[in-house]
């Protein structure tokens, strides 16, 4: 699924900043002549993203993909991919027209295109400079046929968005070129030996000219990996936004990210790269995990630290007014009853944030539940802020110390004692890695049947509606999920400014990261929100036991 994700949202990427801001020209409008191109002292452009997909088509023919295959070819994950191609194919006309002009569009032109998106090898790359409009250049690998499909249907679904025709294409290429009058006014597609090419670009795209001439050259667009990825890329959205004009706010300290994706022939091996702008302010102080705390039988564990200066320079903290931020954070979660989640986070003063978080949830928690949700918060006379009237669960917050440090803790239900240790592989995996940040470990078929669970306890308590039942997006998890072995990944700080991220994982995704992206996929407004934030309140989706599926009373 991370690959298909990475490969459908390429062309439907391009469309919208193709598209983006454009205004339909009246028929028979001549549309002005392009601009000239940069003067010379103009920036060198750089490459700001990159991303090259082996397809779907060579994956199935390779051997060590066949665990990954397995799970992709189930019924439940092509009828997921479907419903999703479905829904991008009208993504372009939802997104930049609204929700009306999806009513007679020619998304069936489209929907043959993103099918050649996830079953063939692409290469998408984006360049630009300071002050300069972007160029996009995305090529992908056709048979004759599929090729000829191409170059009418993008045609006709360009017409549709922009309302201006194509031309023949200049200087002897096979193809066509869009000229419009909103940047980026210049979109062409052109063919060259077995690949077909679709440029994006204001006045004059350069990267298509240098693109091009490397097919011609080299036979393809990109030299041919030694590292047998399925997945490389590399990119920085900030400056992608930048260049695209895509109006994206992200953070000013979003890192660059270099990805590859591969198999060892049982396991997705996914390795990244993310570079910061700045130092990191992580001070990586010797673990100090809670043994006392944390048992077996465990299906879940996280270990965090050095984040404190981190957290500290975040808004949201100090407008939280939750004082200083926990060196150390461990999350895990216990086989059999599902909502066996827990947290802890080791605190100098874990009084003061206990006591905000608690008058807050008293307060304005309490006010906001008696509109929107279930129950009250609640300070019980041990000292323990719990949800009362929360069906299923009881989820609660609370200090405490353990060997010496002072923890906030809380979990759904409360703890038990158990006298079975944190198993000895676990905190060695831990410990003896230098310069680890981040370290999490889970059986992800366990920890999937348990986030769904909590998931749609947690939608039922906030009033929100929950992921419907007979959605296909959750009819995925549940049978993908038993198939899905253990995940491990972990983030370290190989430089000053510089994290690495190795994960070990059946489909490339852990649970949490599997919840999230069904409850996107099932959102109304696609690719856009998610589910449980968009659709509306419905009364056949939001009043039923997340363990049995019946609606409650």
């Amino acid at each position: 699924m991370h690959m298909k994700r990475t490969c459908v949202g390429l062309l439907a990427a391009f469309l919208i900043a193709a598209v983006a801001g454009c205004k339909k020209s009246e028929p028979g409008q001549s549309v002005p002549p392009a601009p000239p191109t940069r003067a010379p002292s103009a920036p060198v452009m750089e490459t700001v993203a990159r991303i090259h997909w082996l397809g779907k088509k060579r994956l199935a023919a390779e051997t060590n993909a066949e665990s990954f295959m397995g799970i992709w070819n189930l019924p439940a994950s092509k009828k997921l991919g479907t419903q999703t191609l479905d829904k991008l194919a009208l993504a372009p006309w939802r997104l930049l027209k609204g929700d009306a002009a999806t009513n007679g569009a020619p998304n069936a032109l489209l929907r043959p295109l993103l099918d050649d998106l996830v079953q063939e090898e692409s290469y998408l790359e984006i360049r630009g400079a300071t002050n300069q409009p972007g160029e996009l250049v995305l090529a992908i690998r056709l048979g004759k046929g599929r090729a000829g499909l191409w170059e009418t249907n993008l045609n006709a679904v360009l017409e549709s968005l922009t309302g201006v025709r194509i031309a023949a294409a200049q200087g002897g290429r096979r193809g066509w070129s869009l000229k419009k009058h909103d940047a980026p006014n210049l979109i062409e597609l052109s063919r060259v030996g077995d690949w077909t090419v679709v440029g994006l670009a204001q006045g004059r795209n350069g990267l298509l000219d240098e693109m091009l001439a490397r097919i011609q050259r080299d036979h393809a667009p990109v030299a041919a990996s030694t590292s047998n990825s399925w997945v490389e890329a590399d990119f920085d959205l900030r400056r992608v936004a930048t260049a695209l004009s895509l109006g994206w706010n992200l953070p000013a300290d979003w890192p660059g990210i270099s990805l590859t994706v591969s198999s060892d022939g049982q396991n997705v091996l996914t390795r990244g790269i993310l570079n910061f702008a700045r130092p990191l302010p992580f001070e990586l102080e010797a673990w100090n995990i809670p043994t006392n705390l944390i048992h077996d039988p465990l299906v879940g564990f996280t270990a965090v630290r050095g984040v404190s200066s981190w957290l500290s320079s975040l808004k949201i903290w100090n407008d939280l007014q939750l004082g200083v931020p926990p060196k150390q954070a461990y999350l895990w979660a216990l086989s059999g009853t599902p909502l066996q989640t827990y947290f802890a986070a080791a605190m100098s003063d874990a009084a003061k944030p206990f006591n905000q978080i608690t008058s807050r949830l008293t307060n304005e928690g309490n006010a906001w539940l008696a509109k929107n949700g279930m129950g009250t918060f609640h300070q019980s006379s041990n000292g323990v802020t719990g949800w009362i009237g929360a069906p299923f669960a009881s989820p609660h917050l609370e200090t405490l110390t353990a060997g010496g440090v002072e923890y906030l803790h809380g979990g759904f239900i409360p703890l038990g004692t158990s006298t079975n240790p944190l198993p000895g592989e676990l905190i060695q995996a831990v410990q003896n890695s230098t310069n680890l940040v981040v370290y999490d470990w889970e059986i992800t078929a366990s920890r999937m049947n348990g986030l769904i669970y909590v998931g749609q306890t947690m939608r039922l308590m906030l009033g929100r509606p929950q992921l419907p039942l007979g959605s296909v997006s959750l009819a995925w998890l549940q049978a993908a999920g038993p198939k899905l072995g253990n995940c491990v990944t972990a983030f370290s700080r190989t430089r000053t400014n510089q994290l690495a991220l190795v994960r070990r994982s059946s489909i490339g995704f852990a649970a949490f990261e599997l919840h999230l992206l069904a409850d996107w996929l099932e959102s109304p407004q696609f690719p856009r929100g998610l589910h449980t934030l968009d659709a509306p309140p419905d009364e056949t989706s939001i009043h039923y036991d997340p363990s049995t599926g019946t609606r409650l009373p």
